[in-house]
């Protein structure tokens, strides 16, 4: 069992109340539930670390939501429940009775609201700086209002010339993170996001969190400026079986900024394994 076993992995497309729903499917068929795996605001649309990490132990399901990479949800989804809606559809369309949702973004937010609509069926998630949630005390953030700069800040934890893989080759090449392309993936998604919420605080979901009671594990940037720790503080007092693991060094996305923390803590997760990582605080 190994990171061979992860990388295997297939293209499908299935139609859903005539809705065509890309997906990638990889992994293992092992004994634990499939993992339902939701992107965030910026879909790759890659099979990436993360889904090989999570593949080398279980049966992964990485949908792509219809529409959203390219700015133009399909007629007939207008909003985030629509969205939920129609990926809970896929699974029951797929026979997929029971799973584990793991949302990042975006997706953390349909994964709530899946949860939320059939918790018996979605008994374990693990939320990854989810969008969607609004306390006096720890409000939503105002994407509408941010420049690119200030969505850069509360995007990234570190601005500026980074190295990164090149993926013509072997090696590394500098890269400035406001020119880069999870930045512009990141900013297409924001225009996405607006043609389908109406703000990011969803007061019916935010009201709903303390009914949801299944095994949460809750991951967070500790310099995420889009969905502050102030949030993940507030979500983890509210769930009765959450823990909230603060990833050091990143911001709205632990998965690239700190790609090796990030997918030891979702691998842990799925197959019930507690051990220190490093630059990742457990409360």
């Amino acid at each position: 069992m190994g990171a061979a076993d992860g990388s295997v992995y297939g293209r499908h497309t299935a139609q859903v109340d005539g809705v065509d729903v890309p997906y990638f499917r990889g992994g293992r068929l092992e004994r634990y539930a499939p993992v339902v795996y939701l992107h965030g605001m910026g879909p790759s649309g890659r099979w990436e670390s993360y889904h090989i990490a999570m593949g080398t132990v279980t049966d992964i399901w990485a949908p792509q939501l219809p529409g959203w990479a390219d700015g133009a949800p399909p007629e007939g989804v207008s909003s985030v429940d629509d969205y939920a809606r129609l990926i809970a559809g896929l699974l029951s369309d797929a026979g997929i009775e029971e799973a584990t949702l793991i949302g990042h973004c975006v997706g953390g937010w349909l994964a709530m609201r899946m949860a939320a609509a059939q918790p018996e069926r979605f008994r374990r998630l693990a939320l990854v700086d989810p969008l969607g949630l609004s306390w006096d005390d720890a409000p939503a953030v105002d994407m509408a209002a941010l420049d690119d700069e200030a969505f850069a800040t509360g995007m990234f934890a570190r601005l500026g010339m980074v190295a990164t893989a090149d993926r013509t080759g072997f090696g590394t090449q500098w890269e400035n993170v406001r020119q880069g392309p999870e930045f512009m993936r990141q900013s297409k998604g924001r225009e996405t996001l607006s043609r389908v919420a109406d703000g990011i605080g969803d007061a019916e979901l935010t009201a709903a969190v303390e009914a949801l009671t299944g095994e949460t594990l809750l991951v967070w940037g500790v310099m995420d400026g889009i969905a502050p720790l102030s949030q993940a503080e507030r979500l983890r007092e509210r769930m009765a079986n959450a823990r909230l693991a603060v990833v050091d060094g990143a911001g709205h996305l632990p998965m690239a900024e700190r790609p090796e923390g990030f997918n030891r803590i979702v691998r842990n997760f799925i197959i019930g394994l507690d051990e220190d990582v490093p630059n990742v605080t457990v409360r």
